[in-house]
């Protein structure tokens, strides 16, 4: 939680100071996973990664390879295009419906951080991506998942605005948290299940989001109930 609410016009400042914060906390963190890893053995890790891949990854025969298809459709809303188009549509409308200049900035901020942070930290750490028949094409390395991180950071961030603005005009917020905990749940699953990513992949993509969320939420709460307060009322 903020220790002051900041000023209308400390909005910028404060949010970019809570950025940078989250990017070097989610760095140093994922950091000290992977390298925690290496000390203990990757042992234990990959006889989870291999059980829970049995679990989900569709062999030919069994029935639930049927899914495919959603699984394909699910995993293209955190590719790189589909995913600029979803913010690039969510900021405008956020400026156009809500007068808003912090949700845009928020939604393209949170885009633009998670694909930046997940290629850095991919680069540096290298961990190549499962042995498994990849049923989508995927390149570069595996951990953290991108589409995680996309899923939780930017995709998070969308869904907390629209719980903000719910909460802020005395509405129920659960149908955006639900909403939006199935959708980045159900996009961290589609990367295991066409066996492009471990499922410890997804958790360092998921840690990764909500270490983003957990800096910058509370300042885009914060700046609606101070532009909401400030509107006159008739």
């Amino acid at each position: 939680m903020l220790s002051h609410e900041p000023q209308r016009s400390r909005f910028l400042p404060s949010y970019l100071r809570r950025s940078l914060s989250a990017s070097i906390i989610m760095i140093a963190v994922l950091l000290l996973i992977a390298y925690s890893v290496r000390w203990i053995g990757t042992a234990p890790f990959l006889y989870w990664d291999e059980r829970i891949q049995d679990v989900v990854f569709p062999d030919t025969a069994a029935a639930h390879y049927q899914l495919l298809p959603v699984a394909i459709f699910i995993t293209s809303l955190g590719s790189f295009r589909i995913s600029l188009l979803i913010a690039l549509g969510a900021a405008t409308l956020c400026w156009v419906y809500l007068r808003s200049k912090a949700y845009p900035f928020a939604i393209l901020s949170s885009f633009t951080a998670m694909w930046v942070l997940n290629t850095l930290i991919k680069e540096v750490l290298q961990r190549e991506r499962p042995s498994l028949q990849h049923l989508v094409e995927a390149g570069g390395y595996s951990f953290p998942s991108g589409h995680a991180m996309i899923s939780m950071g930017f995709y998070g961030m969308i869904f907390a605005i629209w719980a903000i603005e719910r909460k802020i005009n005395n509405r129920a917020f659960f149908l955006p948290c639900v909403l939006g905990a199935l959708l980045i749940l159900l996009i961290g699953l589609s990367r295991v299940y066409l066996g492009v990513h471990f499922p410890t992949d997804i958790v360092g993509g998921y840690v990764a989001g909500i270490i983003w969320l957990v800096f910058t939420v509370p300042v885009i709460y914060w700046r609606a109930r101070m532009k909401l307060s400030s509107t006159p009322r008739p």
